[in-house]
């Protein structure tokens, strides 16, 4: 049985929205709410809501800068995830032919 925690792990990085979040702060480092809303053109209620589920689960984590949050990445875990994804994204998703349904 798939413990209810790899569930909600994957379930996180299953939504684009915080997968945009994610490889926003992966490529421009730390970054507050206005500017993650400035440069992945998403609204500022979906950020902000997302941010709050990618802290849960420790994706993220913030520290605080006179009134603004400043979040940045998990660099530890998340950060060599990504890098991993992307090297087998590249070497073997680029032929799957599976419709988006």
């Amino acid at each position: 049985m798939i413990k209810e925690s790899y569930k909600r792990f994957f379930r996180t990085l299953a939504n684009e929205k915080r997968l945009i979040i994610i490889h926003f702060l992966a490529r421009r480092g730390p970054h507050n709410v206005s500017s993650i809303v400035q440069g992945t053109r998403l609204e500022q209620t979906a950020v902000s809501h997302n941010l709050k589920r990618l802290l849960a689960c420790h994706f993220v984590f913030f520290r605080q800068h006179g009134k603004k949050r400043i979040y940045t990445l998990n660099t530890k875990t998340i950060k060599p995830l990504l890098t991993l994804m992307d090297s087998h994204v590249n070497r073997f998703c680029t032929r799957c032919h599976i419709n988006n349904k």
